[in-house]
């Protein structure tokens, strides 16, 4: 990996925004991006939590239609009451791994350091489905994680988990954080 080479600003952009070095400093200061995986052990609490939710959405909306009626408000803070109760629950219930964007180029040198088979390239694939899931997993893991584990788990789980677990960690190498400027980002005036 390569060091990061820090020239000085050019003396046209310092002359065109006097405030180049702070920008620059907010710049490096930038976290990576980051990707959660949400984790439940119990798909019942997950289901009794998005049940609270919905009573309390609907119990809220028929209390404001009618303000007047103290029984719907009553029905309102109830389900609000169960919703957070629910919601409790359902946070206790909840693993939560994240995942880091690398920096630079540690995710090609990672890629080039697990090529594919002659199979997996010949089937379009850029790395080695057998040991790239557990080597990024490791290394974008802002939890600790261990390539040993990352292996664990991608050999005891079943499909749809062990997808979302290396899918996880390949979306914060792709999590965009940047905009070309159409109109969506702040204006300057």
């Amino acid at each position: 990996m390569s060091a990061a080479v820090h020239n000085e600003p050019p003396a046209a952009a310092v002359a065109a925004d006097a405030h180049w070095s702070a920008k620059m400093a907010r710049l490096r200061a930038r976290k990576a991006a980051e990707v959660p995986l949400y984790l439940w052990q119990d798909p019942e609490i997950r289901d009794q939590f998005e049940e609270a939710r919905r009573r309390a959405h609907n119990a809220r909306q028929l209390a404001e239609s009618d303000p007047a009626n103290k029984a719907l408000k009553q029905e309102a803070a109830d389900a609000d009451a169960a919703l957070e109760q629910a919601r409790a629950a359902y946070e206790a219930d909840c693993e939560v791994l994240t995942f880091r964007a690398l920096p630079g180029d540690s995710f090609s040198d990672l890629v080039k350091e697990h090529p594919p088979s002659e199979e997996q390239a010949d089937a379009g694939s850029d790395w080695n489905e057998d040991t790239f899931p557990a080597a990024l997993i490791a290394a974008s893991s802002v939890d600790g994680m261990t390539e040993d584990d990352a292996a664990m788990l991608l050999a005891e789980w079943g499909m749809a988990d062990r997808v979302e677990l290396f899918q996880a960690a390949l979306a914060a190498q792709n999590t965009k954080r940047s905009d070309w400027g159409k109109g969506s980002g702040p204006t300057r005036s």
